[in-house]
């Protein structure tokens, strides 16, 4: 038992560090606070990015007579880090299942750069928010 799980977490090394730092972000309320704060900088930043291309594509509109211009993501991916998307296309069709990139992610990629920049951040600005302590009274 003990041998098959040194080497699933051997052969899955970046699986079992993930799985570690979730333990701790569950357990240890101080690495929690941490963890929400740099995820709150970390969605401003991706908000930021997205204004930058809700921009770019403004002004390519403005610019263009011929109508809307809008970029997607996976447009944007493959011409600023083509060998890593290749990389991660790989590995998720290998790993996972080949419809999870054709199927989800591809179609997801396919909007506009600034909704999935914009739509990611405020999903991680929701999981990431500060939460109200509530004090519950009894009374015996």
């Amino acid at each position: 038992m003990i041998e098959t799980l040194t080497e699933l977490i051997s052969e899955n090394r970046a699986l079992a560090v993930i799985g570690v730092l979730l333990l701790l972000l569950v357990f240890v309320p101080g690495v929690r606070t941490v963890a929400q704060v740099g995820l709150r900088i970390f969605a401003r930043i991706l908000l930021l990015i997205a204004l930058i291309a809700l921009v770019s594509d403004g002004t390519r509109t403005i610019a263009n007579d011929s109508g809307i211009v809008l970029t997607s993501a996976l447009q944007y991916w493959t011409e600023v880090a083509p060998t890593m998307l290749e990389n991660l296309k790989r590995t998720l069709s290998l790993k996972i299942h080949p419809l999870f990139w054709d199927g989800l992610l591809v179609p997801l990629l396919s909007l506009p750069a600034w909704i999935v920049l914009a739509g990611s951040a405020m999903l991680i600005l929701f999981f990431a928010r500060k939460r109200r302590k509530t004090n519950i009274y009894v009374n015996a």
